[in-house]
């Protein structure tokens, strides 16, 4: 499947596990995720490339536990996998020096 495809794939994703989606303008460098009032919130920067909006919000639903238990596209849950295993090695070692 195309990028396109598993971009809205990623968006429809992000709404069946509850997180309001917002699309706004943040200069190229914004996205993610946010919880305001409780609420989860997926950014999508409109200023951003494609490539890095579909980037972006692989990254964050990477990190959505509810991700795991609602049925995801193949080509779609390989590249949540992709992110979260990238997630996993950028993280330091908990310990006391990290305070977790």
């Amino acid at each position: 499947m195309g990028m396109e495809s598993a971009f809205d794939e990623m968006i429809d994703l992000a709404r069946r596990v509850g997180l309001r989606v917002r699309h706004v303008h943040l200069g190229g460098n914004g996205g993610g995720l946010a919880r305001i009032k409780g609420a989860g919130q997926l950014f999508i920067d409109l200023d951003a490339h494609p490539l890095d909006q579909l980037e972006q919000t692989a990254r964050a639903l990477a990190c959505v536990s509810e991700v795991d238990v609602v049925f995801v596209r193949p080509d779609v849950r390989e590249l949540l996998e992709k992110y979260r295993e990238e997630g996993r090695e950028l993280r330091p070692p908990a310990g006391p020096e990290t305070g977790v």
